[in-house]
């Protein structure tokens, strides 16, 4: 990946389409009104115009030779550009062109602009330029807040407060344990589902929703004491079949959703976010260090990524020779334990063990049991070849056209133990509410 310069780097959120501007497309105002079938086309229309002048107009992207990054989402524009004075230039008079040429207005006192490493005297005549509002991170996008440092807690006090704004909607001292449950696993179980979709929520948040919850199920108020949780947290996130009370593990549940993004990266043919960090970086192991907290949340989701997936050889590029399933459905480093403490190089992958082969990669001297591994595992991969075609994943909790599920990754990783005897009779029986609920924690 490239180095960005210092002091070229500068981040522009743009509120597009604002209001029409008198011109000559003002018969699509009146022809298309808000709600028209076809107005949504229009504007992908329009929209896509936009970004192909920015792409032609010769504003050059902060870190490499090319045009600046264009992020489109409804009337929602991001830019990253490079701040030096004539890219600026270029940027004010294609978005002024466009402005004039289909009668579409971008409101600049809407518009923000975030500097990386920008001199100060530079980035006044930059605001002056574009006359928009300058900001720091972190920046919300798409209801994700966007940052260049490690997120602290106050970046996501917006999942809090869209909590507590529920919390503070319902009677909750006139509902039973049951009605409460019922509100717990419908909606704020839900919450924060497309926040952790994208980001590893922080412990203290997941702590600060988990105390919400808790005390909205055991007293109806904003907090509550151990005195009043009849049954402890954990037994309350097990599922109904092993007797608990079926309420979403944020922690575990977070990292099942973000084990997508993992899968992602080894099917990249729908993903363009996939297909750029497979060109720019080292899947193998995600060994990257420095590139920010969220890839180094995926990287410890690594071995439970590989828990969950077998591997159909192909090129042996992306596919880990100790760590994957690869060979007969289990990894090598658990069918030999012995010869794996005595490889020097446990991440290497299946291309550079089988063209190099294994023993450069071990000790001077091994032990009698590993050499007698060592003998196995040559007579098993003797004939082993590769191939040109890359690697290919697949998991039991994948659907047909290979997109993995949360959900049965969930299920599969909250039932450990065998089911409640008792569970059906509790849960599926015609009782008032309030008394399933009372059989349900006793």
């Amino acid at each position: 990946m490239a180095t960005m310069d210092a002091n070229v780097v500068l981040f522009i959120s743009l509120s597009c389409f604002d209001q029409w501007l008198p011109g000559e497309l003002d018969y699509l105002q009146e022809r298309f009104e808000t709600g028209d079938a076809l107005s949504p086309y229009l504007f992908v229309l329009v929209a896509d115009v936009l970004q192909r002048l920015i792409k032609h107009s010769n504003i050059r992207h902060p870190a490499v030779d090319g045009p600046c990054p264009v992020l489109q989402y409804a009337d929602d524009t991001l830019l990253l550009v490079r701040a030096e004075i004539v890219d600026i230039r270029r940027l004010k008079v294609t978005l002024d062109s466009f402005a004039m040429a289909t009668g579409l207005k971008i409101n600049y006192s809407k518009s923000t602009l975030v500097p990386m490493h920008v001199p100060q005297d530079r980035l006044e005549r930059i605001v002056r330029l574009l006359q928009c509002q300058q900001a720091s991170f972190p920046q919300v996008y798409l209801g994700l807040p966007l940052s260049n440092v490690k997120l602290n807690l106050a970046a996501f006090a917006p999942l809090i407060s869209k909590v507590d704004r529920w919390l503070s909607g319902w009677q909750a001292v006139l509902l039973n344990h049951q009605s409460r449950l019922v509100l717990i696993n419908s909606v704020l179980d839900d919450l924060a589902t497309y926040m952790m979709q994208a980001l590893a929520l922080p412990p203290g948040i997941i702590s600060a929703i988990d105390s919400r919850r808790r005390a909205f199920l055991w007293s109806g108020k904003d907090k509550t004491s151990g005195a009043k949780c009849l049954v402890k947290w954990d037994d309350v996130q097990r599922p109904s079949l092993e007797g608990g009370l079926g309420v979403k593990d944020l922690a575990t549940q977070n990292a099942c959703l973000l084990l997508k993004l993992l899968h992602r990266l080894h099917h990249p043919e729908q993903s363009a976010w996939a297909a750029w960090v497979r060109e720019h970086k080292d899947i193998l192991n995600m060994s990257d260090h420095g590139d920010g907290s969220h890839w180094s949340a995926l990287r410890s989701l690594l071995p439970a990524y590989r828990c969950i997936t077998k591997v159909q050889l192909g090129d042996g590029r992306t596919t880990s020779f100790w760590h994957d399933s690869w060979f007969d459905g289990s990894p090598l480093a658990t069918v030999f334990p012995c010869l794996f403490s005595h490889c020097t190089k446990p991440d290497a992958s299946a291309f550079e063990v089988l063209t190099i082969r294994l023993q450069p990669m071990l000790v001077s001297r091994l032990s009698p049991q590993a050499s007698e591994e060592l003998h196995a595992l040559n007579e098993m991969i003797s004939n082993i070849t590769l191939t040109q075609a890359p690697d290919s994943r697949y998991s039991k909790f994948a659907g047909q056209l290979g997109t993995l599920h949360a959900s049965a990754v969930y299920q599969a990783s909250k039932t450990m133990g065998s089911p409640c005897n008792f569970s059906s009779f509790v849960w599926r029986n015609r009782a008032p509410p309030g008394y399933v609920f009372s059989a349900g924690y006793w």
